[in-house]
């Protein structure tokens, strides 16, 4: 199985490192939009990370999409895994299958706009925990995965106990 990783460079996601370091990321940046559709025509799976809305997934500057409505008959017949805050609304959306994420705390701003009381220690120890399983279960392509991770990602820490509930196989 051909995998394509698709994550902007972006200090605030490094966290999501952990999960492709098996892979080579393909360079959003520098790449034209045909050069993306012809890789993920080209791949079995597809793992999209980093920042986004339920219109898709941000690029680093987020001044524009990279995965978008204009990509989505690419992506319906792939094993799909986004991770990005309300990548789930997207899948849904536009009538995606695979694992994806809800609105999840990765920074501290984000926990405050949320009004969750927590330490940078606490979206540190959060971030590391959430890529460590993520990556532990992006293999897994039913809806086990979903309660692996809850079962895995727990500890008492109000940042965990938001992001545990907002991953979804659909």
């Amino acid at each position: 199985m051909k995998t394509l990783i698709i994550h902007p460079k972006d200090t605030s996601t490094d966290f999501l490192n952990d999960i492709h370091k098996d892979y080579i990321v393909f360079d959003v940046e520098n790449s034209s939009k045909s050069k993306l559709k012809k890789a993920i025509k080209s791949h079995d799976k597809i793992i999209m990370l980093g920042h986004g809305s339920s219109c898709g997934l941000f690029s680093s500057k987020q001044d524009r999409f990279i995965i978008d409505s204009n990509l989505v008959y690419l992506l319906r017949e792939k094993i799909l895994v986004g991770i990005w805050c309300h990548a789930v609304d997207f899948a849904y959306k536009y009538k995606l299958k695979g694992l994806f994420s809800g609105m999840i705390i990765s920074e501290i701003d984000e926990a405050k706009n949320l009004n969750i009381e927590t330490t940078f220690g606490d979206i540190i120890f959060s971030n590391v925990l959430f890529s460590d399983v993520i990556k532990e279960i992006e293999i897994i392509h039913d809806k086990k995965a979903v309660s692996i991770f809850r079962k895995e990602y727990n500890m008492k820490c109000p940042v965990i106990k938001f992001n545990r509930e907002r991953l979804y196989y659909i």
